[in-house]
């Protein structure tokens, strides 16, 4: 008898331990961390962004709307890189409006750059019918944006940084 009164009060001991135990380390964890908000994703709906990495603190981010690959890369405070891919082996309207399409995008990610978006597309324009559709490569800026540019066998890639 007295070792099963030994026994309930032992497990009651550790139970009750346990349990304090418990609600410290859930109220170390309850402290709610302020999140930012760094991809405006209510902006860019029509490209159905989606979280494709994260390592080290930097996160990418990917999506596709028609002709246009845009890929993101964020650290927990600003977009650092935008990275656009898109096909220029195409009709003169459609490069036209890919590129409009790019510069407003560049517009939303990076607010307050680009102060004349039609300047900046012809500009764009310009820049990219320069290059030699089979191979080349450029570096120049659009206003208040670095831009990179590859082209490859018609595929362009934009490198796009403040």
């Amino acid at each position: 008898m007295k070792k099963a009164f030994l026994y309930i009060l032992s497990a009651l001991f550790i139970g009750s331990g346990v349990s304090i135990i418990s609600v410290d380390a859930a109220s170390v964890n309850s402290d709610e961390v302020e999140q930012v908000e760094v991809v405006p994703f209510a902006q860019l709906t029509d490209y159905q962004i989606l979280l494709t990495g994260s390592e080290n603190g930097v996160s990418t981010y990917s999506g596709v709307k028609n002709n246009i690959r845009l890929s993101l890369q964020a650290d927990s405070k600003e977009i650092t890189k935008i990275i656009i891919a898109f096909d220029y082996d195409t009709s003169s309207s459609v490069k036209s409006a890919d590129i409009a399409e790019i510069i407003d995008v560049s517009n939303k990610i990076f607010p307050g750059k680009i102060s004349n978006a039609e300047a900046a597309a012809e500009l764009l324009e310009e820049k990219l019918s320069d290059m030699n559709v089979a191979r080349d490569d450029d570096t120049f800026n659009i206003e208040q944006l670095r831009v990179e540019a590859h082209i490859n066998n018609g595929m362009i890639n934009l490198r796009i940084t403040k």
